[in-house]
């Protein structure tokens, strides 16, 4: 499925979002943000897809806001909620319910592991939507910035508070404070990502291990850790506590569980159907 801007294709449970502006190093307009959103709800609410990789085409990852949109008054023209249809059940434990949304959020929020393939510049709100997935993987020749203090606007989107999440308070002041481009090496030297590989390796490991995700991690775990990741700092230790046991209860009446231990047991792949 495409179209002009945004790519999107489903194989071996990984679904693949592409930003489609390579003449534009994929700049974003308030059109590709809103298919983007929607694509992603999409992947959450579809069974085949276990996890969602996003990446960019030519040369780079997104290098932001298009210029000519900046100023314009347009992007608040995105959809930062568009409707979504999530399907909880018993079997979604209260964590996930209550972190839920749609828009920005959706990346977190969704219950699939979402990765982030950076193939070269991500500025501005490319960087920050690459901030938003759970992983990140970097070529060598990446380049990141929050360019926001050079534009005399704030942390937009929640920068500040992800990046003092990801990397501490003091590096993420040097970041914001500095507006600085840095490349794929110190991203990973200061946690920004978590691997960092040649140009021509990259998206054969993105691939590869978003296929292994899908292949042999159980969906439920996925989404109850997902959880558990995206709130612990925000938790106390009893509530988590009691938000894991939870978790453990409903995954004890899985058939999953019961694949689970078996495989383990008979030394062979997992079959897990995500019930």
């Amino acid at each position: 499925m495409t179209d002009d801007h945004i790519l999107y294709a489903v194989e071996k449970g990984v679904a693949t979002i592409t930003f489609n502006r390579p003449q534009k190093l994929n700049a974003l307009t308030p059109a590709m943000l809103n298919g983007f959103f929607k694509l992603v709800a999409t992947a959450s609410e579809d069974d085949a897809v276990r996890v969602i990789l996003v990446t960019g085409s030519g040369r780079g990852f997104s290098a932001g806001l298009d210029l000519d949109v900046i100023g314009t008054g347009q992007s608040g023209r995105v959809e930062t909620n568009p409707p979504t249809n999530p399907r909880w059940d018993d079997t979604v434990g209260p964590a996930m319910k209550r972190f839920f949304s749609g828009g920005w959020n959706g990346l977190i929020t969704s219950r699939k592991p979402t990765i982030a393939a950076v193939n070269g510049p991500a500025f501005g709100w490319g960087f920050i939507l690459s901030l938003h997935c759970d992983i990140r993987f970097a070529a060598r020749s990446a380049l990141f910035n929050a360019t926001f203090a050079r534009l005399g606007v704030p942390g937009e989107k929640n920068s500040a508070w992800l990046l003092t999440r990801l990397i501490g308070s003091a590096r993420a002041a040097d970041l914001l404070y500095t507006a600085r481009r840095f490349d794929g090496e110190e991203a990973e030297r200061l946690g920004v990502v978590n691997a960092v590989l040649d140009d021509n390796a990259l998206m054969n490991h993105a691939n590869e291990y978003a296929r292994n995700l899908a292949r042999n991690s159980a969906p439920r775990s996925l989404a109850a850790m997902k959880a558990q990741i995206w709130t612990a700092i925000d938790d106390c230790y009893d509530d988590a506590f009691a938000a894991s046991d939870h978790e453990q209860n409903i995954a004890d009446k899985t058939k999953d569980f019961r694949e689970g231990v078996s495989s383990l047991l008979g030394n062979r792949p997992p079959d897990f159907r995500g019930r």
